[in-house]
């Protein structure tokens, strides 16, 4: 007998509603019903979605935080003050970077960049970085991507006079640092429509305030890119900027841009979400999982092709030795298993760790290990000199990881995330105590129901119901990515 893989669920829908929207507008019912599905019930969500454009975005000055970021580096420009912009090492943050380099090259002014190294540094402000800019006379950092947590790193620069805007979009800490300015749609007390925005989409957003219509389309591209790369939902602003970002990408304004759609196996024509999911961001990503972020910033500020198309052949190569890194740690970790499954049976929690892994890529490996397994995944990276084992975490709908790792926080060094991924650091000696707190966290959480992964599909439909017209139409959804999938 044949058993289903997955467990199919379709969500409901208002039959009568797609019937209605589907003679408003004049489309096909699939169509109608698949925008229904995406809660585009009235004619004017429905023609937004299809049609919005950068015309329709958000006025920026409704972000919290900007009318006191938007003056302030004004003045900092008129005065020659010299700026830090300060980023992070993945996708999301070198697009922040690179837009934000690209707003003070259009503003004049004088300017740094700081994104620390992924493994020697790891994520966030560091008080040394700051102390080495404050002896060289910086007085006003603008992070990107990063920076709500920083709350020590804020108060240091406050002492010696240095202010701090913050741009960021990662969820705030209940302590928030008590920076020049905080901009971020989910701050508590923000009242911004759209809380959906990446790091470089509030980075855009500043770009907007500073420069109204004198914004450049082209840097739609950036936002296009860390939009894509970093997973965000492709509705509301974010559908908007991403279509203009993707169409700007056929004939882009950035030599770096071009040169690494080449590498990925573009040559002309449309560019696709998926192109910029599956081509570009691996390539940009393993930049700072590899070596340092700094060159994939070296990429798409590049002025000229052959100094792009250099960087990109650079980038395509660690992204291939990121791909064997990859598979050779995957193999190691299947060889624990098998042995923990003859000889104890597949835990529910899967917990594994090998000397000398790389913790730029344990994130990619436990994806890899929770798509063959369908188990909540860490994997982990232990220093053999230090004994320091450095994690990361990807769980199943219903498990929540975060809420696990809270369980066993008294084993942890240091952890953060949410329900579906995370991050952690402990000592080796606490690794089978650790393995050990999940399993028994997870006893009474988890039943056999949660391991048969679930197919959500959009609709059921007839034949008939595929007509040419209907299978254009449905062209009108793209760009697909989260919150938008392509129709199933």
């Amino acid at each position: 007998m044949l058993h289903a893989k997955y467990r199919w669920t379709q969500l409901p829908y208002d039959e009568e509603a797609a019937r209605r929207l589907a003679g408003q507008l004049n489309i096909s019912p699939l169509l109608a019903s698949l925008l229904v599905k995406r809660e585009m019930e009235s004619p004017e969500k429905a023609e937004l979605f299809l049609r919005g454009t950068l015309a329709d975005q958000h006025d920026p000055m409704l972000l919290s935080g900007m009318k006191d970021a938007v003056p302030r580096i004004r003045l900092a420009v008129e005065n020659g003050e010299r700026i830090l912009i300060y980023g992070d090492y993945d996708a999301d943050g070198v697009s922040s970077t690179t837009l934000m380099i690209y707003l003070m090259r259009h503003l004049g002014a004088t300017y740094d960049y700081y994104i620390p190294h992924r493994t020697k540094e790891g994520y966030g402000l560091h008080i040394p970085v700051l102390e080495h800019y404050h002896k060289k006379g910086f007085t006003l950092i603008v992070t990107v991507d990063t920076g709500i947590s920083a709350v020590e790193q804020v108060a240091y620069a406050n002492s010696v006079g240095m202010d701090v805007i913050v741009t960021d979009h990662h969820e705030p800490p209940a302590v928030l640092p008590e920076a020049y300015a905080l901009i971020n749609p989910k701050l508590p007390y923000c009242t911004y429509p759209f809380k959906g925005l990446a790091g470089v989409g509030v980075a855009y957003k500043l770009a907007q305030a500073l420069l109204g219509k004198d914004t450049p389309v082209a840097w739609t591209e950036l936002a296009a890119l860390g939009t894509i790369a970093d997973l965000m939902p492709l509705t509301g602003e974010n559908r908007m900027i991403v279509k203009s970002g993707l169409a700007s990408m056929e004939r882009s304004a950035f030599p770096g841009m071009t040169a690494l759609l080449g590498t990925s196996g573009w040559s002309s024509g449309e560019v696709t979400s998926t192109a910029v999911a599956f081509g570009l961001a691996p390539r940009i990503n393993a930049s700072g999982r590899m070596s340092h972020a700094n060159r994939a910033v070296a990429l798409l500020t590049a002025e000229d092709m052959e100094e792009a198309e250099a960087i990109a052949e650079e980038l395509d190569v660690l992204n291939k030795e990121r791909q064997m890194l990859v598979e050779d740690m995957v193999q190691e970790a299947l060889q624990q298993l098998e042995s923990q499954e003859q000889s104890e049976g597949l835990p529910d929690v899967i917990v594994v760790a090998g000397e000398g892994w790389n913790a730029g890529v344990v994130g990619i490996v436990a994806s890899k290990l929770l798509e063959r397994y369908y188990r909540p995944t860490i994997v982990l990276g232990i220093n053999p000199e230090t004994g320091e084992c450095k994690g990361s975490a990807r769980s199943i709908p219903g498990f929540d990881i975060y809420e696990a790792l809270t369980d066993c926080a008294d084993l942890l060094d240091h952890f953060g995330g949410h329900p579906s991924a995370a991050g952690m650091s402990l000592s080796r000696e606490r690794l089978e105590e650790f393995g050990r707190r999940l399993n028994a966290f997870a006893a009474g959480r988890l039943t056999p129901e949660h391991f048969v992964p679930v197919l959500e599909t959009d609709l059921s439909c007839s034949l008939k119901d595929i007509t040419l017209q209907a299978i254009e139409q449905l062209q009108q959804l793209a760009p697909f990515g989260m919150a938008n999938s392509c129709p199933r």
